[in-house]
């Protein structure tokens, strides 16, 4: 008897242990790093969070061409687990546009995009992988920068030009900043926020966050 016991606790042990909806939270901040496409170049992030025990994800991609300047695509949605992996469906989706880099983004057009639905699992890596792009021009597209983040926290990567120089800042709740500078900068080898030392140009991705404040 104390035999059977004990072989149905390890047998619960172990599923617990290998179930992914059991171990680290998902919830974060991932980039992909910039892709070049044909005619220029496009980023995706994604911000995953929870309420009420549910998980939902803001995506965001930012899209150039060089013909006709910038585009960012927008999905909101819910997320649910399929085995190891998760499948996110958008509810809302918009896309905005700009020709030149010191531009606001103005709204093109929303439209119906519940009918989507995009499968997220982990490569060999450990990196959480998308299967597609948000307008599907990349396929399996990873997520190579996993930033630790608090949902609605201010956060925005630095995007070199293509020269070397400093092409802008783009990210997720920068709205109503006044012009304030980063607080923090990530440090992806140390995966840590460290205080804010002034802006790096450099040829990989810089993350910085920003204090929130009410008019976020």
């Amino acid at each position: 008897m104390h035999h059977k016991l004990a072989v149905l606790l390890l047998l619960s042990l172990s599923f617990f242990w290998t179930n992914s909806s059991s171990g680290k939270s998902i919830e974060g901040l991932y980039f992909s790093d910039r892709q070049t496409t044909e005619n220029g170049y496009l980023l995706l992030g994604i911000e995953i969070f929870t309420e009420k025990g549910k998980y939902f994800y803001n995506a965001q991609e930012l899209r150039y061409k060089k013909t006709l300047g910038w585009e960012e695509i927008l999905f909101v949605g819910k997320m649910t687990m399929a085995g190891q992996d998760w499948l996110l469906v958008p509810e809302a989706c918009q896309i905005r546009a700009k020709e030149v880099w010191e531009a606001k983004f103005a709204l093109l057009r929303r439209f119906d995009c519940d009918h989507l639905v995009f499968r997220l699992h982990q490569n060999e890596k450990r990196q959480w992988v998308l299967s597609e792009s948000l307008l599907g021009t990349q396929k399996w597209l990873p997520l190579v920068f996993a930033i630790e983040h608090k949902a609605g926290s201010p956060v925005a990567v630095q995007i070199p030009s293509s020269d070397g120089g400093e092409e802008g800042l783009w990210g997720f709740h920068l709205n109503g900043l006044g012009g304030k500078g980063p607080e923090s900068a990530w440090n992806p080898s140390r995966r840590v926020w460290e205080p804010f030392s002034g802006f790096h140009v450099q040829k990989d991705l810089q993350f910085y966050r920003w204090k929130r404040t009410f008019s976020n």
